[in-house]
C-alpha cells in the first residue's frame, strides 16, 4: 500500500525527501507519526524503507505536538536503539532535555522562531522561548535553516549552530487543465500560496491588489485553522467580486499545486518571519516571477533572482502595475530562480549535508 497523499507543512514534507536518502545511504531511520492524523488502513509500518511508528497525540491542536513529541521520545528510548534522536522546531527543547538525561545523543533543528508569531498569546510564547534556552542548552548540535538565522542565534544566545536549508525540485506545467475548474487561464492571475495567518501579510496583499485596476486576478491557495474578521472580509471579498478574487481554500492535491504556480504570472510572496521558506523555495523551483516581501531571509534565499517590497500597501500595487506593464520583466524574472534551486537547494545536497552532520554527531557520542 502507498502512503496517501497529505499536506504536511514544510519539514514534514522536507524529510519526506530526505529520510529515504538516508535510507539509500546504509542507515536505518525511524519517523514517528501523530496517529490521529491518518485512517487506521493509512498506517503503513514502512515507506521507502523509512520505519513508521504511529503514537497516539492527544490534546487538540494546542497541546497534540507536545503530547505526541513526549510519547515519541520515550517510546524510542524504551523499546527501540538509535544513536541519534533527531527534534524539528524549538518548542520541543525540553523534549531534547529528556532525551538527554535518557542518555541519548539530540539533533534539533529549530525550525524559525515561534515564539514571535503573532498567533500564540503570551503563555505560549513564554513556553517557545524557554524551550528554545533549553535546546540550547542540551542539544549537542542545533541546525538552523539560513545564514540570517544563524546569525540570530550566534548573537542573541551567544550559540554556534548548523546551517542546513530545504530542498525543491525544479518542475514545469504538465497540465494546464487543472487550472480551469478555478475559471484560471495562464498568466491571468497572481498567486498566494499560504496558510491564511498574520506574519505571510494576505490582508497587505489583498488591499495592494484592490487599490489598482488589475489586468489580473488574484488567487489565494490556502486555509485557516481559526475564524477573524479578516477572513470574514477575505470571503466579503471574494463574494463582491468573484472575477478579481479567488480562494480556492486548503488544496491537498500537489498535482493542482504545482499547476497553480507554473501558470501564474506572479507569485506574492507575504511570509515575515523564519528562516529558509519552503514555500518560496517551491515558487522558485517552479519558475515564478516572485515579488517577495523585504526581509533578510527571503532576500538571503532569492538573491537577485525576485523583486522585493516593504510593508507598504501603496508600495506593493506601484510594484504590481509595474510588472504587469512590463511583460519581457516578467518573463527573465521566471528564468532565474530554478538556476538557483539547481545551485544551491536540491534534496539530494540537502540529504548530504544532513548525513555529513548525523555522522559526525553520532561519531563524537555525547560530547558537545
Amino acid at each position: 500500500m502507498n502512503v496517501p497523499q497529505r499536506h504536511f507543512g514544510g519539514f514534514e514534507t522536507g524529510f519526506s525527501e530526505i529520510a529515504p536518502r538516508l535510507v539509500d545511504a546504509g542507515h536505518r531511520v525511524t519517523i514517528y507519526c501523530r496517529a490521529g492524523e491518518y485512517e487506521p488502513e493509512w498506517r503503513v509500518p514502512e515507506h521507502k524503507g523509512v520505519r513508521l511508528v504511529y503514537l497516539p497525540s492527544p490534546g487538540g491542536k494546542n497541546f497534540s505536538g507536545v503530547v505526541s513529541t513526549l510519547l515519541a521520545t520515550l517510546h524510542a528510548r524504551l523499546f527501540a536503539q538509535h544513536d541519534l534522536f533527531f527534534f524539528v522546531n524549538v518548542g520541543m527543547g525540553h523534549h531534547c532535555a529528556l532525551a538527554r538525561a535518557m542518555g541519548k545523543t539530540v539533533v534539533m533543528n529549530v525550525n524559525g522562531l515561534d515564539w514571535t508569531r503573532a498567533k500564540w498569546g503570551p503563555i505560549a510564547r513564554w513556553y517557545f522561548r524557554s524551550a528554545a534556552r533549553m535546546a540550547i542548552r542540551v542539544c549537542n548540535r542545533l541546525v538552523t535553516d539560513a545564514y540570517a538565522m544563524q546569525d540570530f542565534y550566534r548573537t542573541e544566545f551567544r550559540k554556534d549552530t548548523t546551517m542546513i536549508a530545504y530542498g525543491a525540485y525544479v518542475e514545469s506545467s504538465t497540465n494546464p487543465a487543472l487550472i480551469h475548474p478555478f475559471g484560471l487561464s495562464p498568466d491571468s492571475y497572481y498567486l498566494i500560496a499560504s496558510r491564511l495567518i498574520p506574519e505571510n501579510n494576505p490582508d497587505l496583499i489583498v488591499e495592494a491588489f484592490f487599490t489598482f485596476d488589475s489586468s489580473k486576478k488574484l488567487v489565494i491557495a490556502g486555509g485557516a485553522n481559526y475564524d477573524s474578521p479578516f477572513h470574514r472580509r477575505l470571503r466579503e471579498l471574494a463574494a463582491q467580486h468573484p472575477d478579481r478574487l479567488i480562494l480556492t481554500g486548503h488544496i491537498n492535491d500537489q498535482a493542482v499545486i504545482k499547476e497553480l504556480h507554473c501558470n501564474c504570472f506572479a507569485y506574492v510572496h507575504g511570509h515575515s518571519v523564519g528562516g529558509t521558506n519552503p514555500a518560496l523555495l517551491k515558487a522558485m523551483g517552479y519558475g515564478n516571477c516572485i515579488l517577495a516581501f523585504d526581509t533578510v531571509f527571503n532576500r538571503e534565499v532569492l538573491g537577485d533572482t525576485g523583486v522585493f517590497w516593504p510593508k507598504d500597501r501603496d508600495a506593493l500595487a506601484r510594484l504590481m502595475r509595474d510588472v504587469e506593464a512590463d511583460p519581457a520583466r516578467v518573463q527573465s524574472l521566471r528564468a532565474l530562480p530554478q538556476r538557483r534551486i539547481l545551485e544551491r537547494y536540491t534534496w539530494d545536497k540537502i540529504s548530504q549535508q544532513y548525513e555529513e552532520l548525523f555522522l559526525e554527531v553520532a561519531g563524537n557520542g555525547k560530547g558537545r
